[in-house]
């Protein structure tokens, strides 16, 4: 059987919640109910063909905080993101963190 090749044409994100210390009790549902946090962290998948390295898991405390974080990580790698809604526009990887 020939070995899979990992895509190439792709830019994978890992978002991971944290789950530990949680115990909710939800009446409504019929059965097991899984929770988890707004919070966990996010890291970025390495690609060799890209250039993209490994980086340490970056944290976030809400799920408004997922998108800034993303785009953050994505800007400290260089990697550029072209946005077709609307009008387009790049956003350059020389900009300054907010």
């Amino acid at each position: 059987m020939a070995k899979a090749r990992k895509d190439n044409k792709t830019i994978g994100i890992t978002v991971r919640f944290w789950t530990n210390d949680l115990n909710v009790s939800y009446p409504q549902s019929k059965g097991k109910v899984t929770a988890c946090w707004d919070s966990g962290v996010v890291k970025i998948e390495p690609n060799k063909g890209k250039g993209i390295r490994a980086i340490t898991p970056q944290p976030f405390q809400c799920l408004e905080d997922v998108v800034l974080l993303i785009k953050e990580i994505m800007r400290k790698q260089n990697i550029v993101m072209v946005s077709d809604n609307r009008r387009p526009r790049i956003m350059s990887p020389k900009r300054k963190s907010w």
